[in-house]
């Protein structure tokens, strides 16, 4: 298994870190184009990231609108390009699809938006009902789309192929981040003021559970295989590994202060998770329960991506 590397977004130093996984070494660095990125993907190749540029204030507050996502170039470590959204919009997330389409987290328009990466043109809308849809998750196949709406305390359904909003689940007074077990059935978000994840139907379009956790969640990813949720407690400063079936505490993994988002290696072993307060990201067994290692960052780390290492011969297509 490719170690690759750690693409990793410090929103005050308003860059872009790239880091070698088997080394721990800080590969790269590139600016962003405004204020304030947040979170990044990358190409299933490893050759490009999308860095959308979001805003200096934090969700539902006021503060600059980016409208724009960067396109960098993982080799080169610089910007190549971007898309331009032609209303502000506050970008916070992007997504690609198996079919190669960029989707974009456009939240004051309340909505999602899907690009085609060779014109980097809007080719569809998909509006989520709500306001505040800072988070989302695709399912594996492409088809479903649920969105976090943060203020609003809600998480919506789409059907990307028609475009269509299915529905909206009122969860709680506040929610955060989100994601889909492997099948993209069932969806996770963290109440933001109570212990506890909901555990969405999106065939049903309904809250089905909450199950409990130790202390107030943040990010969330379940494991390819479908066992095991891995879950950021933002103030209690730890990483909880839950048996999905059960809803069980399995591990607690004490971290620095504040892990924001959980990225997965595709190793199925390993979790990070960015501390902002701390300065870093670390590696978690998820078998063990083990903190394995420490990666210094720059300021305020928050979202991630793992990435392939780019072959030498690529080319930005």
């Amino acid at each position: 298994m490719e170690e690759g590397r750690l693409l990793v977004v410090c929103k005050d130093d308003c860059t872009l870190q790239v880091h070698d996984l088997e080394t721990a070494a800080l590969a790269g660095t590139v600016a962003a184009s405004g204020v304030a990125p947040h979170e990044v993907v990358a190409r299933s190749d490893g050759r490009l990231a999308y860095l959308p540029v979001y805003s200096d204030a934090p969700v539902g507050s006021p503060g600059t609108d980016g409208r724009r996502v960067d396109i960098v170039d993982l080799a080169a470590f610089e910007r190549v390009g971007g898309i331009d959204l032609d209303f502000p919009s506050r970008p916070h997330q992007a997504t690609l699809l198996a079919n190669g389409r960029v989707v974009v987290s456009t939240e004051l328009d309340e909505s999602v938006t899907v690009f085609d990466r060779h014109t980097l043109r809007a080719v569809a809308r998909l509006p989520t009902g709500r306001a505040e849809s800072h988070t989302f998750a695709v399912s594996l196949d492409g088809d479903r789309l649920v969105t976090a709406n943060v203020g609003p305390g809600s998480v919506s359904v789409i059907d990307i192929p028609s475009g269509r909003l299915l529905g909206v689940v009122e969860v709680a007074d506040t929610v955060n981040r989100i994601c889909l077990e492997p099948g993209g059935r069932f969806a996770y978000t963290a109440d933001q003021h109570s212990p506890r994840l909901a555990v969405i139907d999106t065939e049903r379009v309904e809250r089905v559970a909450w199950i409990d956790l130790p202390s107030i969640g943040f990010g969330t990813a379940v494991t390819a295989d479908g066992s095991h949720l891995v879950v950021a407690l933002r103030t209690a400063s730890e990483i909880a590994v839950l048996d999905r079936r059960s809803g069980e505490v399995v591990h607690r993994v004490a971290t620095p202060d504040h892990p924001q988002a959980i990225v997965l290696h595709p190793d199925g072993v390993r979790a990070y998770t960015a501390c902002d307060a701390a300065g870093c990201v670390v590696e978690v067994d998820i078998r063990s329960g083990r903190l394995l290692r420490r990666i210094p960052t720059g300021r305020r780390p928050d979202g991630m991506a793992w990435s392939r290492r780019p072959a030498p011969d690529d080319r930005p297509a």
